[in-house]
């Protein structure tokens, strides 16, 4: 089994080969991540895929089906109640920061957009990246709640991470996340609570309806 030298793809690239293809089209919900197609496709090691499959189930995007892993099929009744259990949580932890935050904790929720600017501003942006960074901004935001964001977080995923992954995509979604973003963490760095709900409500749709018309299931 040939060894990643430095001149093989690393996990993270094969990861947003599979979300650009699901984004494009060229892979759909239930389709089979065969390693040795991945391996083929991306010219990475097996190992490398694996590591990176795992990834993917991790964060919701693939599923595992048997000894099979399979691309996740999200169903709009599921969305629905993500997207509630979402508004939730948002809610409680933009409350809490409001009250509790620290000013190094406003510093660092600046920080976490100013890393989702970075890559989106990439003149291809990776959509990995792009996610995790996003991600990221969230994970800094529920901490700071007082919130178990690790385990929220999968829970999430696991019942809306495709859609969650490919809301990054698509012209002009990325300066569009910044933008969304942003509103949220200067309402936080006023204190305002409020409006910081009501940028929170506006991202999650947005990203919600961007995903899915990934997918192709909304118009």
């Amino acid at each position: 089994m040939p060894a990643n030298d430095g001149s093989a793809p690393p996990p993270a690239s094969v990861r947003d080969a599979v979300l650009r293809s699901i984004a494009h089209g060229s892979l759909r919900p239930g389709d089979v991540l065969s390693v040795d197609t991945l391996v083929a496709r991306t010219t990475a090691s097996p190992d490398t895929v694996i590591e990176a499959l795992r990834a993917l189930v991790e964060l919701g995007v693939a599923r595992r089906d048997g000894r099979e892993i399979v691309v996740a099929d999200p169903m709009a009744t599921t969305m629905a109640d993500t997207d509630e259990v979402r508004h939730i949580l948002e809610e409680v932890a933009v409350r809490r920061f409001v009250r509790h935050a620290t000013e190094s904790q406003v510093a660092a929720l600046r920080r976490a957009v100013e890393d989702v600017e970075r890559v989106a501003a990439e003149p291809d942006p990776p959509l990995e990246r792009l996610v995790r960074a996003r991600d990221w901004f969230f994970v800094v935001l529920l901490r700071a709640g007082g919130l178990a964001t690790r385990d929220l977080l999968r829970t999430l995923r696991s019942y809306a991470g495709l859609v969650m992954s490919l809301a990054v995509a698509g012209p002009g979604r990325p300066a569009e996340i910044v933008e969304e973003l942003r509103a949220i963490q200067r309402a936080l760095a006023a204190r305002d609570a409020d409006a910081a709900v009501a940028a929170c409500d506006r991202h999650r749709r947005n990203s919600t309806d961007a995903g899915l018309k990934q997918l192709g299931a909304a118009p």
